[in-house]
């Protein structure tokens, strides 16, 4: 188990994962006094997060900025997604209010960040995506540099002629090639791409993101299309200084972010969730303000944290009767939490609510229903009719509330045929190998598979 207990265990906990002397004692200090003598049971903390993400109400608000500060960041794959998680948290979204933000006012920043997900980030809160991304094509080039048709050097001067061909404009991958050397544009082996890497020039873009000098963007001006461009970060988001952002203050503030939106959590699901390893997330964690108390949870001896300001609106939450929502594939609800078997889903539906690659099932929620806080179906947008098919698969559903998540899905399509026009429910790195269509994995449905978080 990876988690935070009060006491003994507290020692013990920071001596693993290297807090001593002053941060352990500051840390025991901000995590203790917690008023929740009694465990709170699952149902009741899972049906508070869906109303505190907005999924049982509308946002009281037409501020979309405000509304992702409340909820958090959004993941932006490429696909209908952001839309779809707008749409089910508003009373009156259109698209083209989204739309006005990321591309024309820039108010909303799509940025790849954490663990290489592409997300949409208040401006305000870039340096901080930026600074805290996995830099995975810098760790595989380095594994890769012997087997590569490119020298370092090489790789720099393709590097440096990319960022000159930006300098005037934005370009796309084709447009970089016809700009940049033809001798330094190089395909990779087999082998190499195997592990991820296409060709010199794929690489040094990718390394240039992480790098924080490029970034990427929708060439239509919407979120679901999947034609990109690059330019300069220094041009698109000139007051953005990510590497003079120290880690540590990365950590402080997104453990602001994440326990404001996802809370009640654990120390693990916000590792997780950020791609920083269990240190950096209890440090992050310790600085939060108002502090972070434990809460217990029935049917685990984990320790779920919550800022000390929000334990009475906990404690005092009336779950409506019947609280209804569709949500989209990769929705924050589902993603912002490490294990969705057990806490939203459970064990005998373990196999339904994700999509699989080459049949094997990863931690990637489909677009989903939700009941009272829990996955209870899948859904899915039938292109042909037009309308929204649905698929529960939990039988002690209601029959008043089976009215009531048609009357969603009704309203649901109604939305998409005005507003999306083309959907795209999975995202740009939907593949062959990946199933997310609800009837094709219904051939896969009870055989008794777990999901791999490790995928």
């Amino acid at each position: 188990m990876v988690g935070i207990a009060s006491g003994g265990e507290c020692n013990t906990f920071g001596r693993r994962s290297g807090l001593v002397g002053h941060q352990l004692e500051t840390f025991e200090f901000c995590m203790t006094g917690s008023k929740v003598k009694k465990p709170i049971r699952p149902e009741h903390l899972n049906s508070w997060r869906m109303h505190r993400q907005f999924l049982d109400h509308p946002f009281p608000s037409k501020n979309l900025l405000d509304l992702i500060r409340s909820i958090g960041w959004i993941y932006s794959p490429g696909c209908s997604t952001p839309y779809l998680s707008l749409w089910a948290r508003t009373s009156s979204f259109k698209t083209d209010d989204l739309n006005k933000l990321v591309f024309d006012d820039r108010k909303l920043i799509q940025l790849e960040t954490l663990r290489g997900c592409t997300m949409l980030v208040p401006r305000e809160q870039a340096s901080v995506a930026l600074r805290i991304r996995t830099r995975t094509f810098t760790e595989l080039s380095k594994q890769a540099r012997h087997e590569m048709p490119v020298n370092d050097a090489d790789m720099e001067k393709l590097k440096t002629s990319i960022l000159k061909a930006l300098q005037s404009s934005v370009k796309t991958t084709e447009q970089l090639q016809h700009a940049v050397p033809a001798n330094l544009v190089r395909d990779f082996g087999q082998e190499i791409k195997r592990i991820g890497l296409t060709n010199s020039l794929a690489l040094a873009i990718n390394l240039l993101k992480e790098e924080g000098k490029l970034l990427k963007q929708q060439c239509k001006k919407r979120l679901d299309s999947t034609e990109y461009a690059f330019g300069l970060t220094s041009n698109l988001l000139p007051e953005a200084d990510p590497f003079n952002l120290r880690m540590e203050e990365a950590c402080a503030q997104l453990a602001a972010q994440y326990f404001r939106a996802e809370a009640p959590a654990r120390i693990r699901d916000f590792a997780w969730w950020a791609g920083i390893n269990v240190t950096d997330a209890i440090r992050g964690a310790g600085e939060v303000k108002p502090k972070l108390v434990p809460i217990p949870v029935e049917g685990t001896k984990d320790e779920f944290l919550i800022s000390e300001s929000d334990v009475d609106s906990l404690l005092g939450f009336k779950p409506p009767e019947a609280a209804i929502s569709l949500i989209p594939y990769r929705d924050t609800y589902l993603k912002g939490q490490r294990e969705v078997v057990n806490r939203f889903v459970p064990a005998e539906h373990a196999d339904k609510p994700f999509s699989r690659w080459k049949g094997k099932l990863i931690n990637d929620p489909l677009a989903t229903i939700i009941f009272n806080g829990r996955v209870v179906g899948v859904w899915e947008w039938n292109e042909d009719d037009e309308e929204i098919d649905l698929l529960p698969f939990d039988s002690s559903i209601p029959k008043s509330v089976e009215k009531t998540i048609h009357k969603r899905a009704g309203d649901l399509a109604n939305f998409i045929r005005a507003n999306l026009g083309e959907v795209r429910l999975q995202g740009s790195d939907y593949g062959p190998h990946q199933m997310t269509g609800i009837h094709d994995l219904k051939a896969f449905w009870g055989k008794g598979a777990q999901v791999d978080v490790s995928v």
